[in-house]
């Protein structure tokens, strides 16, 4: 018995080293091909607030809004950038922000922990903490606390819909029993991964090709939690159990035709089981053809006026 669990903590810290000492710093250098330019608009925003904490001192976000007009209540979205839950902050994704904020939105961006210095509950503690945040402070610049929509791209979006779920099922988190979310006026997801038995992203994560059923057993193990499927969290529920559509007025799901990352059934999958447990849930579903996996957020990020479009035309379905 113990020589077993010796046994799997050494592949556990086998994995954890060989993910550091490759694919993470390889994709850290990667990305700092970019780092500069992001730094440099960031210092030049004007409308912002920046570095409130929400969570540790480590953990900061941004508000995007006019300082001269916190007399409205403008729409509220809060933004969750992906990465392979182990790149990306704030600063990097500033443009998604700033081009809200633009378009007559008050915009929140956290940064929160990554891998290897967070699992999945360290990742969802830190979402749910800043959409408690935003709920809470955000009428001071200028926000409607009731009209928040979540969205997000990716491991992002991943992170966000398994925050809502768990909370709105009173899981633990941490050694706490998370409460719900408040009402949400949308759940926007950008080729979002619900699914870990059939999921690319975490397969590039490992950087082997692997069988589904370890997949997920392996994800739970390195990721240092056992939820981590927001697909399994809802399979698990009855039929017509849930008569409030989670909370969310409007449930938005994005995909694209060139997309290798994320396989266009994990959201159709996680639309399946949503509608089965909850019959007046509302949902809609927009596919593009010719676009990448990432070609929304890189473009955005790059200041694409065609994906800035996508983006904006998605929050206001």
């Amino acid at each position: 018995m113990k020589s077993s669990l010796i046994a799997k903590l050494l592949l556990v810290f086998t994995l954890y080293v060989s993910l550091c000492s490759a694919g993470y710093f390889k994709d850290k250098i990667t990305d700092f091909k970019d780092r500069q330019r992001d730094l440099k608009y960031y210092k030049g925003i004007e409308n912002i607030e920046r570095d409130i904490r929400y969570n540790s001192k480590d953990r900061l976000l941004d508000v995007f809004y006019r300082k001269e007009e916190v007399d409205k209540k403008k729409p509220v979205v809060v933004f969750f950038y992906g990465g392979s839950w182990k790149l990306g902050d704030k600063i990097k994704f500033s443009r998604v922000g700033t081009l809200l904020e633009e378009n007559d939105y008050v915009a929140v961006v956290p940064t929160y922990i990554l891998f290897p210095f967070g699992g999945f509950d360290d990742m969802v503690e830190d979402v749910y903490k800043s959409i408690k945040w935003t709920y809470e402070n955000i009428e001071k610049y200028g926000g409607d606390p009731n009209r928040i929509t979540i969205a997000g791209h990716s491991a992002g979006a991943h992170l966000m819909a398994l925050s809502l779920f768990k909370s709105y099922y009173y899981m633990e988190n941490k050694g706490k029993t998370l409460q719900p979310l408040p009402k949400l006026e949308k759940f926007v997801s950008l080729a979002g991964p619900y699914d870990f038995d059939d999921y690319s992203l975490v397969k590039k994560f490992f950087g082997t090709e692997m069988d589904n059923s370890f997949l997920e057993t392996l994800c739970k193990a390195v990721f240092r939690s056992k939820d981590v499927s927001p697909y399994d969290i809802i399979k698990a529920k009855e039929d017509n159990s849930v008569d409030d559509s989670f909370n969310v007025k409007k449930f938005v799901f994005y995909y694209t035709s060139l997309d290798k990352e994320v396989p266009e059934c994990s959201a159709k999958k996680l639309m399946t089981q949503l509608k089965r447990v909850s019959e007046n849930i509302n949902i809609e579903y927009v596919y593009k053809e010719g676009y990448v996996h990432n070609a929304i957020t890189v473009g955005m990020r790059a200041g694409d006026k065609e994906q800035g479009e996508i983006f904006l035309s998605l929050l206001k379905l």
